[in-house]
């Protein structure tokens, strides 16, 4: 089981896709994982597929290797914007990718535009999570809002560590969010979820919260599980 130190610097980019607003730019520069991440997160309030090609190439030079967590909302980022932009993908094939790492990240994007997209993946686990926002920022599809907050029951969960720390990083990471995107905030303040009472009362706690608090609650409750031999 990694530690729950490993656990928060996994997800999401941490703390690229989280806590900030990012202004949408006409000219992007990829020069880091942070321009990356700030041309993502801002990508569903004005789309610019013609910047994609540069954002592919950029891959190579921005750290990728040395951020393996960065893959999974990356990969699931490209995979919908392959699937909104069909007229583009002969000329973002012909990318030239020399890191291996680039070019494995973004053949999984392709395969999955393929195969169903982000909705097509089933199971439970915090880089699915990753994966959900990558695709909400890609579309601005509160569908994928619905899956971020279907795992929020799991934060009750004490039997199974992993499956508690999907509820976690549901919650952290929606409660980060509704900071900065308003529409995301309004889909869980609002009548389109679909969810039972409890679920629906964390996500109005999450709201109340600052995600340090939602972190450090989860660092807590880890703490307590283990020393009481429940979780190793």
């Amino acid at each position: 089981m990694r530690s729950i130190t490993a656990l928060w610097q996994s997800v999401l980019l941490t703390p690229l896709l989280l806590g900030r607003t990012a202004a949408a730019q006409d000219t992007p520069q990829f020069h880091t994982l942070d321009e990356v991440s700030s041309f993502i997160q801002t990508y569903y309030q004005q789309p610019h597929p013609e910047h994609i090609g540069d954002l592919i190439r950029s891959f190579s030079s921005v750290g990728l290797a040395q951020r393996p967590h960065a893959a999974p909302p990356l990969i699931a980022f490209l995979a919908e914007v392959f699937a909104a932009n069909p007229s583009r993908m002969a000329e973002w094939r012909a990318i030239p990718i020399e890191d291996q790492t680039a070019r494995q990240l973004v053949g999984q994007a392709l395969n999955l535009s393929k195969y169903g997209g982000v909705m097509s993946k089933t199971g439970h686990s915090a880089e699915l999570n990753d994966m959900y926002w990558g695709a909400f920022f890609a579309t601005g599809n509160t569908a994928y809002l619905q899956k971020l907050v279907d795992q929020l029951h799991y934060y009750d969960e004490r039997e199974d560590e992993a499956l508690f720390l999907v509820g976690a990083t549901a919650k952290w990471s929606l409660a980060s969010n509704a900071q900065s995107h308003p529409i995301v905030r309004s889909t869980l303040t609002g009548n389109t979820l679909s969810t039972d009472q409890r679920t629906r009362d964390i996500a109005i706690q999450l709201l109340a919260q600052d995600p340090a608090q939602v972190k450090q609650e989860t660092e807590e409750i880890v703490v307590r599980q283990r020393q009481a031999g429940k979780w190793q």
